[in-house]
């Protein structure tokens, strides 16, 4: 068994070869070094790693916390602790230790271990580490089975150690130049001048003084599922996922402020000391949808937006009559053509519902615009028989049964809506199934005056007596 090999064993509480009987006494099992450290580091409660010495304790917190077990001291190591409120997290050191020379193996490092407040390493977790003139950080990410991170210390560096992200405490005086520690029968062993080793173990911990609170509550306005963080400032302390009712739940949270977010809502919370505060966290609805289209004979009249009674947008339509409203929130509105100067609508749609998110297309016709003062009765066509589209055989067989009344009365006749639209009275030639019935409708919003003929050819033709 190598050196690194004895130095993990004794952390995890393994000190003897494998098979033989521990130093604390026991038998020693024949576990594998990662085997026995992963089983250990994920026990619950303070001692995570079992079976580790016990060193000299240090002095009881007033806190009421347990002592720092600091077998260090004699070689000039010490402990500040970290100034924090109660109720705080801070990062806690429970172990100091000076490794033995059969632990140590000739090295000169400083060997730190992070921890969570269940006792699991706390990967990604940083440590700084600090002297004259320099500093140097280091991360938790060895595997398990070794001290989460290292540092190799040279000759007469004196070194302080303290995590990153909260407030820490901070152990100071770590250096190698310590006397020669030869073994028993004066041989050379591990520990010499320059080089002498450090276990730092840290762990994430709540002051003590006052008692944790709760936080429940519900998600409104939101899917089942949604996430929702606790905050404090910009870190994220803890997520959940809220269930189909939209409820949530935080525990064994330390009294203080803090903010809840959700869906691209923030909402601030205060926590009481063995308190549950509940809250109901309003989601901020999406505004991304759009109602868009085409107002036939728009140009020049007037758009408006209206939801529950309020105009929200109105606006002039140019040539195209196209029109695109956007960023609408959830619910229902209304689309009102208008003729400038006037309040009555001349065209409207709705109730149109939008979730949000979607798209709507709505297409208006509004009539066609009054003739000017002096020209009510000037119009390039009276009178317009229209066909159906003239690539039916109907259409074919129509035109020819009635050309010849069409020729003695001298009508305008063809086959496009646009074109008829221009007329004062509009005949349509055939039935629905010929001209649909929104064609009519059209040509009626446009101010015409509409009639259909339909039925045989023979009854069209009887039809037209004028």
């Amino acid at each position: 068994m190598n050196r690194l090999e004895r130095f993990v064993r004794w952390v995890t509480g393994e000190t003897g070869e494998p098979g033989k009987p521990r130093a604390t006494g026991g038998a020693g099992g024949a576990r594998g070094i990662r085997e026995s450290f992963e089983e250990a580091a994920s026990a619950p409660g303070p001692a995570v790693l079992a079976g580790s010495r016990t060193g000299n304790p240090g002095e009881a917190r007033p806190s009421g916390l347990p002592p720092v077990e600091n077998d260090a001291t004699a070689y000039g190591v010490a402990v500040e602790e970290a100034q924090v409120a109660p109720g705080a997290r801070y990062w806690r050191v429970r172990r100091v230790h000076h490794l033995t020379p059969e632990e140590n193996g000739g090295r000169h490092h400083i060997f730190i271990e992070a921890l969570t407040p269940d006792g699991q390493r706390a990967f990604q977790s940083q440590a700084r580490i600090t002297w004259e003139g320099g500093e140097q950080t280091v991360t938790i990410d060895k595997p398990l089975g070794e001290p989460g991170a290292n540092f190799p210390m040279w000759k007469w560096q004196v070194c302080a150690v303290e995590m990153l992200g909260l407030p820490s405490d901070r152990v100071r005086n770590l250096h190698t130049a310590h006397p020669d520690e030869p073994n028993p029968d004066g041989s050379q062993s591990g520990n010499t001048l320059f080089h002498h080793s450090f276990l730092v173990e840290f762990q994430e911990t709540v002051a003590p003084g006052l008692e944790a609170g709760a936080i429940q509550g519900r998600v409104k306005g939101g899917q089942a599922g949604v996430r929702v963080e606790l905050l404090r400032g910009e870190a994220i302390l803890a997520a959940v996922i809220a269930d189909e009712e939209g409820r949530f739940a935080f525990q064994d949270v330390p009294p203080g402020s803090y903010t809840l977010h959700a869906g691209g809502t923030n909402q601030p919370v205060i926590v009481e000391a063995g308190k549950t505060t509940d809250v109901v966290l309003a989601l901020t609805p999406p505004r991304d949808s759009i109602i868009e289209g085409t107002v036939r004979n728009g140009e020049g009249l007037i758009l408006r937006l209206v939801q529950e009674g309020k105009v929200l947008v109105e606006g002039p339509l140019g040539a195209s009559g196209a029109f695109r409203l956007k960023g609408l929130g959830p619910g229902d509105y209304f689309v009102q053509v208008l003729r400038p100067g006037e309040t009555d609508p001349v065209a409207m749609a709705g109730p149109i519902s939008v979730d949000g998110s979607n798209r709507r297309q709505v297409d208006l016709t509004a009539p066609a615009p009054p003739p000017s003062p002096g020209q009510e009765h000037i119009s390039p066509l009276v009178h317009y028989l229209l066909f159906p589209p003239g690539d039916r055989p109907e259409s074919q067989v129509l035109l020819t049964l009635l050309a010849p009344v069409i020729a003695e009365q001298g009508l305008a006749f063809g086959f496009q809506p646009r074109e008829a639209a221009q007329a004062q009275e509009v005949t349509l030639v055939g039935g629905p199934e010929l001209i649909p019935a929104a064609v009519e409708e059209e040509l009626r919003q446009a101010g015409v005056s509409v009639r259909r003929l339909s039925g045989s050819p023979e009854e069209i033709l009887a039809g037209m007596d004028w």
